[in-house]
């Protein structure tokens, strides 16, 4: 790690969900909420209920507005944001993911 890569305490993790509202198609909106939110230079990770990703807080910012932006350019929308400062290590994701698993 360098001195200029964060740490897992000053990394800010994100979770959304985009809601498009009375729109007859939903695809396009949510696609272009996690197509803005990937240009923030985040890793992202698109799940069946939500969108993860996380970075520092200037981008993770960046991204839930490029994402709101993106997607209400479409109609009315909801989204759904979680933060979290301070993230759980690899180590520990997969510890508990093992003991689940056995």
């Amino acid at each position: 790690m360098t001195a200029s890569e964060p740490t897992a305490q000053d990394q800010v993790g994100l979770q959304f969900s985009v809601y498009p509202l009375r729109q007859a198609h939903l695809h396009a909106a949510i696609e272009a909420a996690v197509q803005a939110a990937a240009t923030a230079r985040l890793d992202v990770t698109v799940g069946r209920l939500s969108t993860f990703a996380s970075g520092d807080e200037e981008s993770v910012f960046a991204a839930i507005w490029a994402a709101f932006a993106a997607a209400k350019s479409f109609g009315p929308t909801v989204m759904v944001v979680t933060l979290s400062s301070g993230l759980p290590s690899e180590e520990t994701v997969a510890e508990i993911q093992g003991a689940i698993n056995d």
